[in-house]
């Protein structure tokens, strides 16, 4: 991949000495920092300081408590955005304006003590309730693979990835990235559609523009269409749209990418079809159930490869409700636009109470992931919609994406503050290897680990939130992902997969989450949209002509900023 890795500020000092000694209480025994934005390095603010809790709503008529953390200069809310490294005892924390702290303690049984008490309150802030096991239990069940509201030992985080993580003794390697090249500027770019075959689809204001797909990126078609009703005329390439024309929100590739189905935002009860040969909307169709229109949030493929079949069925969300579509008209003519078909309703759930479903994703064998807005991530297998087989709680934080791998053994869900990775491979109660989407995981699974900037880093991203978490794209069994991406603000952030696998808990996070503090920053003057990935037969291309990439370890990708597309695509052999 091409990237400018972003510049490494100054490590956090680690002059104060290790001790095993008790702390006296009163006694300051604790530093703080303050971390420098325009120097890149830290300040010593406090060389002695004590940290405590407090209730803000203490002098209020409210029973809700909101607590909040003073250290010296340091006065906070208690919040997720913070991290710790037991190897060097000192805990990382970024405060309401988004400053950077660091609290450097004696030794790490003193840090521990500070974060059993810290993510104690940041549950009761979080949750509105003590961090006490029948919460707990109330709240996600008695079997689940988190452990909130409380702290673990570096020896206990160290036994559970020996145990947990099926790891490999050679590390990661961390490949050199080639840098990217600007394919097009357009305005009003809101997102992109990639194709497996020769094209893909770039989104703008009422148009949409062709890019073909070559080796080691995209280039620019010079083919544009609008999609509008029929009857009405549509404008050239560059020429000044007029009339009724329809803005993608969610788009769908199928029937061997000949055609498409879209959401717009004003017509969420309704699914447009395009036939991309002739570039128009050859019909609408309403989605309902028992006679009552319903509206979709997001829709998706079958499977990961379903835009290639020539398939009628497709997923989709709505905030309460799971469903499979199906677009065989029933009575064997696709009617007017003036009197649309209904899609078929051809299995799924309705839930009674708000689950507020906000993404979906499905695999190569059709596992389906779910993302909702209170966190929780749920993962259902290919035989039924009807309930899921495990239900990952998630840390409160709303889901705002989700991606599964080919193979459906891990899962990606995106917050505005960190990305959940988890391992949906367990051994059941009888030792034998299972999947959470085909049977229930609970505690038995592993605990998901966290994809995160560095406080540091969060500031020079100016506090803009990760979007769009994503796997490389893979269509085929055999072949493995790579990469994990997510934009946020100015930038493209890549996380090594390999790396993310086999991180030992040298970071941690809240509930004594492993936390992954090594990726690539890749900057852009202008907000970046979207950063995906191509299909990796679309990799850099091998040294035998004519004979398609043969590497696993090969990807390219397509960033989108709001004015204009640029490829990259890595090249380990590249100075």
């Amino acid at each position: 991949m091409g990237t400018n890795v972003s510049k490494q500020p100054e490590p956090v000092p680690e002059d104060v000495a290790e001790s095993s000694g008790p702390i006296t209480p009163g006694q300051d025994t604790v530093k703080l920092f303050k971390y420098d934005e325009a120097g890149r390095s830290w300040d010593t603010i406090s060389a002695s300081c004590s940290p405590h809790f407090y209730d803000r709503n203490e002098d209020s008529a409210t029973s809700a408590k909101d607590w909040a953390l003073e250290a010296a200069d340091l006065d906070c809310r208690v919040m997720d955005d913070f991290s710790s490294e037991p190897a060097v005892a000192r805990v990382i924390i970024k405060d309401d304006s988004n400053a950077v702290w660091a609290l450097k303690f004696p030794s790490a049984r003193h840090m521990d003590g500070f974060l059993t008490e810290y993510n104690g309150k940041l549950f009761e802030n979080v949750y509105g309730k003590e961090s006490k096991p029948e919460n707990l239990a109330k709240l996600f069940g008695e079997d689940n693979c988190l452990n909130l509201g409380q702290q673990e030992t570096l020896e206990s985080q160290n036994a559970w990835y020996r145990e947990a993580m099926d790891t490999e003794a050679t590390p990661a390697k961390e490949e050199r990235l080639r840098k990217d090249r600007e394919v097009a500027a357009r305005d009003a770019i809101s997102g992109v559609r990639m194709g497996v075959g020769d094209r893909s689809y770039l989104v703008r204001e009422g148009q949409i523009d062709v890019l073909r797909n070559v080796h080691g990126g995209v280039q620019d078609a010079e083919v544009s269409f609008a999609f509008t009703p029929p009857g009405q005329s549509r404008p050239p390439r560059g020429g000044a749209l007029s009339g009724t024309t329809y803005t993608p929100s969610k788009l769908m590739l199928t029937h061997g990418e000949r055609r498409m189905n879209m959401l717009t935002p004003d017509r969420a009860n309704k699914v447009l079809n395009a036939d991309l040969e002739t570039g128009k909307v050859v019909s609408e169709w309403g989605f309902q159930k028992d006679g009552i229109d319903v509206e979709m949030r997001d829709v998706t493929n079958d499977t990961k490869a379903a835009q290639m079949d020539e398939r009628n069925t497709f997923l989709g969300i709505g905030q309460n409700r799971l469903v499979k579509w199906d677009m065989r008209d029933p009575s064997g003519v696709v009617q007017e636009m003036n009197s649309p078909p209904i899609v078929g309703y051809a299995g799924g759930k309705d839930y009674a109470r708000n689950t507020n479903f906000t993404c979906m994703a499905t695999s190569g064998d059709g596992y389906v992931v779910v993302g909702a807005h209170d966190g929780q991530v749920r993962l259902y297998s290919e035989r039924t919609l009807t309930r899921a087989n495990t239900a990952i709680p998630g840390l409160g934080a709303p889901i705002s994406s989700v991606d599964v791998t080919y193979d459906g053994k891990w899962v990606v869900a995106t917050t505005k503050s960190y990305i959940m990775v988890v391992n949906t491979s367990f051994q059941d109660k009888n030792g034998k290897q299972s999947c959470a989407f085909t049977s229930r995981m609970g505690a038995r699974g592993p605990k998901p680990r966290l994809l995160r900037l560095k406080p540091e880093d969060v500031a020079v991203v100016q506090g803009a939130p990760l979007q769009k978490g994503k796997f490389t794209w893979v269509t085929e069994a055999g072949r493995q992902e790579r990469w994990i991406v997510a934009s946020v603000g100015n930038y493209s952030v890549l996380w090594n997969f390999k790396t993310v696998q086999r991180a030992k808990p040298d970071v941690v996070s809240y509930g004594g989450l492993t936390t992954v503090s090594s990726y690539h920053l890749i900057p852009k003057s202008d907000a970046v949209v979207d950063s995906v990935f191509m299909h990796d037969k679309y990799a850099s291309p091998t040294k035998t002509p004519g004979l398609p990439s043969q590497g696993n370890d090969d990807a390219a990708m397509v960033i989108l900023t709001k004015h204009k597309v640029f490829s990259m695509a890595d090249d380990s052999d590249e100075d």
